[in-house]
């Protein structure tokens, strides 16, 4: 598989590849590779109690990738039984906004991976509010 720089991603058969895998793809604005590092039914938590699944997942893919600020990601702790995983991960999107001012956001994603009969890690519950309130 290729992206828009045609340099290969490859699919992560180790959990702690799969939050590098989805930074290359995503900092890269490959959506055909992000949407090959989720699964099928996949959830985003958008906020408590909000969410996207499935199809609806990918809704904006296109607007979010074209308009992203770069990220980063740091695995704080990933905690696996058989084939499901919790992570628990610190994110830094930061770069320059729209209007041309410096942004800079961050948080903690608490992420459920699952290992698909191919041996691939892909992400079944996205987070990225974690835990907070808000």
């Amino acid at each position: 598989m290729a992206n828009s720089s045609d340099q290969a991603i490859a699919l992560p058969t180790d959990l702690v590849q799969l939050p590098a895998a989805f930074s290359e793809a995503f900092n890269a604005g490959n959506l055909e590779v992000l949407k090959m590092l989720f699964d099928p039914h996949a959830m985003r938590v958008l906020s408590p109690g909000k969410f996207q699944a499935g199809e609806k997942l990918w809704d904006s893919g296109e607007e979010v990738t074209a308009h992203r600020l770069p990220i980063s990601l740091k695995v704080r702790h990933a905690y696996t039984v058989g084939d499901t995983a919790l992570m628990i991960i610190d994110y830094v999107h930061e770069g320059t906004g729209p209007d041309g001012k410096h942004v800079r956001v961050e948080g903690t994603a608490a992420d459920i991976a699952r290992r698909g009969a191919d041996g691939v890690w892909r992400c079944l519950i996205s987070n990225p509010s974690g835990t907070s309130r808000a």
